[in-house]
């Protein structure tokens, strides 16, 4: 009688705890736009499914201090702005999150419409290379400027007309076209840093 070895078994990958069950999954639109909310907030991107990163507290005190001067612009101008408002953009679609967009006054800011301006700001885990390629995408469907804003280095990369990233220091001074009005020197950005 032959003895049967028993087979090693092989433990799946596991994810860390945070990340969402459907990180990585291909389906439809439709079955992407029935998915429970979650937090991190689910993206789609060409047909897959793709959990955005971790914040830090440099990343919401980046984000809040943006929210904080971009309501302060839509009381002299109109608007509208928020923080990871979905946006649909593309044919296929794609559902993209920005972490803040703004809607200049007359612009449809309703449901997953295209914002004027959306922000990206780079979060742990994040590559540069990666949120440049976000931005270029959101220039080529329509939104009319992108910001990258990295905490760490205290730099913005410009995304509007022209320029392609051009990239933005401290004593610099951050505006768009697209926002006739706002200037935001960085130094008042990354001030809310000044703790880190």
């Amino acid at each position: 009688m032959a003895i049967r070895q028993p087979r090693a078994r092989h433990k799946p990958p596991t994810r860390p705890k945070w990340q969402s069950r459907y990180h990585g999954a291909r389906m439809t639109p439709e079955e992407y736009l029935a998915l429970p909310e979650e937090k991190p907030y689910l993206e789609y991107v060409d047909g897959v499914v793709l959990q955005k990163p971790m914040v830090n507290s440099a990343h919401l005190r980046v984000v809040g201090e943006l929210c904080f001067r971009f309501g302060l612009y839509r009381e002299q101008h109109g608007g509208a702005f928020g923080p990871e408002g979905r946006v649909k953009l593309g044919e296929l679609p794609n559902f993209r999150l920005p972490d803040v967009s703004y809607w200049v006054a007359g612009a449809d800011a309703s449901d997953d419409a295209v914002p004027t301006l959306a922000v990206e700001v780079r979060s742990p885990g994040q590559t540069l290379g990666e949120l440049r390629e976000k931005c270029h995408f959101f220039r080529r469907n329509g939104i009319a400027a992108a910001w990258l804003i990295d905490p760490d280095s205290r730099t913005v990369e410009v995304f509007e007309g022209a320029q392609d990233g051009e990239q933005l220091g401290i004593g610099a001074v951050l505006a768009a076209s697209c926002l006739p009005g706002f200037e935001l020197p960085l130094s008042t950005l990354f001030a809310v840093l000044a703790s880190d």
